[in-house]
């Protein structure tokens, strides 16, 4: 791929991952608790494992003016990716995440400040329509979806996007077991789901809730309305994707787990790169779990691959 850009738009934040001790042992052993910081974001991690894979990227979001949010800007940069569109909002915190990482590689997750962080403060007017237009492809998240104005922001984009006939994807990160469906945003989610052609999200928790159908694959035909393409992350089943002409599926690879935080983000990544370098839809998924596969392997969101180790993976020289 090369000339235009991804443009990834949504949250940026840092990530502050605890890894715990192991429950069933008798003695607790802390050494391994060390909190560690990294960049975050569902939206910029997808930019920073699309960086990684070698495609230009551009991101569009909101940080605090803080040293938080200079630090995540920063970091974006050191990855490559243009970062003339993040707005450094005054008087507003960067927000942290707090991952609780479990022996067994899950993670509980606690968000500070759990409302109005610089990340909700994207208004629709910090959007370049030219940038939005001239994309190869919009990425986003649903994350973004909750709050004012940065709700509007996206859909607005989303729009400019479908407008222009630029592929438009949307990771739903519905985060219900944080939030719940409050602040109408099964009403938000429709709209949004309206201006997309691709749609990412976990089996069980995203796809079917949204659907409204126990099923993940017909919840994933329901969403996929013969006209978009639905893809449900199974976690160790691999993916199952929903389109207009039909339902495919591609089995995840064997990995060690060491930390599943950032797993979805880094499917999207591997997932957008195969098809902006014109890969078929099968191609796709076994990039995006290949992605995903090498992520879970290594601690943080931000254990992502390069392009060589996601090639050398799929047996390519």
């Amino acid at each position: 791929m090369t000339g235009q850009r991804v443009v990834v738009l949504g949250d940026a934040n840092v990530d502050l991952v605890i890894r715990l001790p192991d429950r069933s042992s008798p003695e607790r052993d802390l050494t391994g608790s060390v909190p560690h910081l990294y960049g975050g974001g569902t939206a910029a991690n997808v930019a920073v494992a699309l960086a990684r894979l070698g495609v230009p990227v551009a991101f569009v979001g909101s940080v605090g003016d803080d040293g938080y949010g200079r630090w995540v800007r920063d970091d974006l940069i050191h990855e490559g990716i243009d970062t003339r569109d993040v707005r450094l909002i005054p008087d507003a915190f960067t927000p942290m995440v707090i991952a609780m990482i479990e022996s067994s590689g899950e993670r509980l997750i606690v968000v500070w400040p759990p409302e109005r962080g610089a990340d909700n403060l994207l208004r629709p007017d910090d959007i370049d329509p030219a940038l939005i237009a001239g994309a190869a492809w919009l990425h986003t998240t649903g994350m973004c979806l909750r709050a004012s104005p940065v709700r509007e922001a996206v859909l607005h984009a989303m729009q400019i996007a479908h407008s222009a006939g630029v592929p438009v994807s949307l990771d739903l990160n519905l985060r219900l077991e944080l939030w719940g469906w409050r602040d109408h945003i099964r009403e938000t989610i429709d709209q949004a789901i309206a201006l997309a052609d691709m749609i990412f999200g976990s089996a069980t928790e995203e796809i079917v809730p949204v659907a409204g159908v126990a099923a993940v694959e017909t919840a994933a035909r329901t969403l996929c309305g013969d006209r978009r393409t639905v893809v449900a992350r199974l976690g160790p089943e691999g993916a199952l994707a929903a389109t207009p002409e039909g339902i495919f599926h591609a089995p995840a690879l064997p990995v060690q787990v060491v930390d599943t935080l950032g797993a979805g983000d880094a499917f999207d990544g591997g997932f957008i790169a195969a098809r902006a370098a014109g890969h078929d839809l099968l191609e796709a998924l076994r990039w995006a779990n290949t992605v995903a596969a090498l992520k879970i392997g290594r601690s943080g969101a931000r254990g992502l691959p390069s392009r060589d180790e996601v090639e050398r993976l799929l047996g390519r020289p």
